[in-house]
């Protein structure tokens, strides 16, 4: 998506961004090498942590969903490890659980025209995605330094 678009609002929410897939895991740091771990789904209602550099391994039951959203190191949301995607952007903590998460906030910080959207049968409502960035990612003048940031989440990837 260029600059020159319009980014509309798809009312993704964060709850479904965050849950990690086989083709999109939630990435983690390994609590065990600190290298690059994934949280999958697993025979089920489970969820694995694992890494492959050092075979750390841990299974968790689905239903124990939560998340700390605004603090400065946030976690994946079921094993409580921090996100493998996230950097400091200028005294803020940037991040993201996922590859479709990161593509969301290049796409969403790139445009220049954004446009939220309300749902016909319930109104407006402040339970989407972008809702609920915070006002320094939505800031035009933290563009450049945000755009720069996402670049190196990427190459984490």
């Amino acid at each position: 998506m260029t600059s020159n678009e319009r980014y509309i609002d798809n009312r993704e929410s964060r709850w479904s961004i965050s849950m990690p897939t086989l083709e999109d895991p939630t990435l983690i740091v390994c609590p065990k090498c600190s290298g690059k771990g994934a949280v999958v789904p697993f025979s089920g209602e489970k969820l694995r942590a694992s890494c492959a550099n050092c075979g750390f391994s841990k299974n968790q039951r689905e239903n124990s969903h939560g998340f700390y959203w605004y603090d400065e190191n946030p976690t994946d949301g079921y094993f409580g490890y921090n996100l493998w995607l996230q950097i400091d952007c200028g005294g803020n903590s940037l991040w993201a659980f996922n590859n479709r998460h990161l593509n969301f906030l290049v796409s969403y910080v790139n445009t220049k025209l954004r446009q939220r959207s309300n749902d016909i049968e319930w109104g407006w409502q402040n339970s989407s995605l972008i809702s609920r960035l915070p006002k320094w990612i939505k800031s035009a003048k933290n563009r450049e330094l945000i755009i720069k940031s996402l670049q190196a989440l990427r190459a984490r990837v």
